[in-house]
C-alpha cells in the first residue's frame, strides 16, 4: 500500500468522523461501491490484552495475503474530543506490514465503547477494498456491547483473574459473543477461565463447539426443553427446531504476547463468517447495522439543534428551570421539546 493511497483513505475516514462539508459525498460513495470486507469485532474489560492480540491477528492474516484495516476506538479527550492513545502507542508487529492500515478513531463520549461514526468509517474502509476491517473497542467491561451491532463476528477476550465463575455466568458482555478468548493462556488458572466460559456457554446452547450439522429429531426435542432465553440465544446463531445447521460460540485459549493460538482463532472465525453468510445471515446482520446507524445519526443530530454554545439561552435551559421549580419533569420537557421540533 503506497503512501498516497493511505493518505487517501486518512483523508476519507475524517471527513466521515468530522462531518464536513465533503462528508456527504464521501459517504455516498463509499456506500455505493459496495465493498464486502470482514468486520471482526474484539472486545472484553480493559487490560485483557485486546491490542496485541489485534496487532497479532493483523499481522497473521496480512502475511496471508489479506489487507487489512484496523480501526480502534479509543476513549475521548475531555478537552479537545480527540483519541488519547492514538496509531503508534496501539501498532506492533503489524506497522511493519505494507497492506495493513491503522487508525484510531475517539470515542467522543459516546456510550457504549464505540463511536457514532464507527459504522461509517468501516464503510469507507470497506469501499477502499479492504478483506478485514478489525475493530477494537475501548474496553468498557460489561457494558461494552454495542459492538454486536457493528461486527459480523465479534470476539470477545477475558483473562484469568476476574472473578471467572461471576463474570462467565453475567448477561450483556457474555452473550454477544462469537467467539470466546481466554488471553494469557500461560498464567496460572487460565484452564480454569476457559471451564468457567465453557460451562456457560453450553448452559445457553445444546451443540458441540463450533458449527453443528442439525440432527432434526434429537435437536427438535431438545429446543422444546429449553427455556425462552435459551431459544432467544440460540435463534441468533441457528434455530435448530428449522435450521439445517447451527453455530455454538467456542472457547479458545490464546497468549497474544507469544503469537500462540492466533492462527486458530483466525481459522474459526473464517468458519464463522463463511457460515453467516451461506446462511443469509451476513444480509440481515448488514440490515440491521444500517438501520441502526440510521437511527444512531439521528439522534446525534437531533441532540445537537437542542444544543446552544456555552452562556446561550436554550429552550432546553428553560425547561430546567421550571423542574428545579417544581412545575415540570424531565419527561414533560422531552415531549414538549420532541413535539416542537427545534430547540430554541
Amino acid at each position: 500500500m503506497e503512501g498516497s493511497e493511505r493518505r487517501r483513505i486518512a483523508r476519507a475516514i475524517s471527513a466521515a468522523e468530522n462531518r464536513g462539508d465533503d462528508c456527504e459525498a464521501v459517504l455516498r460513495a463509499a456506500y455505493a461501491a459496495r465493498g464486502r470486507a470482514r468486520i471482526v469485532g474484539v472486545t472484553g474489560p480493559p487490560g485483557a490484552g485486546k491490542s496485541t492480540f489485534v496487532d497479532r491477528l493483523a499481522t497473521h492474516l496480512a502475511r496471508a495475503g489479506r489487507r487489512i484495516a484496523i480501526v480502534a476506538i479509543d476513549p475521548s479527550s475531555p478537552f479537545s474530543g480527540g483519541a488519547l492513545l492514538g496509531d503508534r502507542v496501539r501498532q506492533g508487529d503489524s506497522a511493519a506490514e505494507e497492506n495493513v492500515f491503522f487508525r484510531s478513531v475517539s470515542a467522543r463520549g459516546y456510550i457504549g465503547g464505540l463511536s457514532e461514526t464507527a459504522v461509517d468509517v468501516i464503510a469507507v474502509l470497506s469501499g477502499f477494498g479492504f478483506d478485514y476491517v478489525l475493530l477494537e473497542t475501548v474496553g468498557a467491561g460489561q457494558s461494552d456491547v454495542e459492538i454486536r451491532e457493528i461486527a459480523d463476528c465479534t470476539l470477545v477476550m477475558t483473562v484469568p483473574g476476574l472473578g471467572d465463575g461471576v463474570q462467565a455466568s453475567k448477561a450483556g458482555l457474555m452473550e454477544t459473543g462469537d467467539i470466546f478468548i481466554v488471553n494469557k493462556a500461560d498464567l496460572p488458572n487460565a484452564a480454569d477461565t476457559a471451564k468457567h466460559i465453557r460451562a456457560a456457554v453450553s448452559a445457553a446452547y445444546m451443540g458441540k463447539p463450533g458449527l453443528n450439522d442439525v440432527r432434526p429429531a434429537k435437536m427438535v426435542a431438545a429446543h422444546g426443553q429449553a427455556s425462552p432465553g435459551q431459544r432467544a440465544l440460540m435463534r441468533r446463531h441457528g434455530d435448530m427446531a428449522a435450521d439445517p445447521s447451527i453455530w455454538v460460540p467456542p472457547v479458545l485459549s490464546v497468549s497474544a504476547a507469544r503469537g500462540e493460538g492466533i492462527a486458530e482463532v483466525a481459522a474459526t472465525a473464517d468458519t464463522y463468517l463463511d457460515w453467516l453468510s451461506q446462511t443469509g445471515r451476513q444480509g440481515e446482520r448488514e440490515r440491521e447495522r444500517l438501520y441502526r446507524q440510521i437511527l444512531r445519526t439521528l439522534s446525534t443530530m437531533l441532540m445537537a439543534r437542542f444544543s446552544a454554545p456555552a452562556g446561550a439561552e436554550t429552550a432546553v435551559a428553560e425547561w430546567v428551570e421550571r423542574i428545579i421549580a417544581g412545575r415540570a419533569s424531565p419527561l414533560e420537557a422531552a415531549r414538549s421539546l420532541a413535539s416542537q421540533g427545534q430547540g430554541r
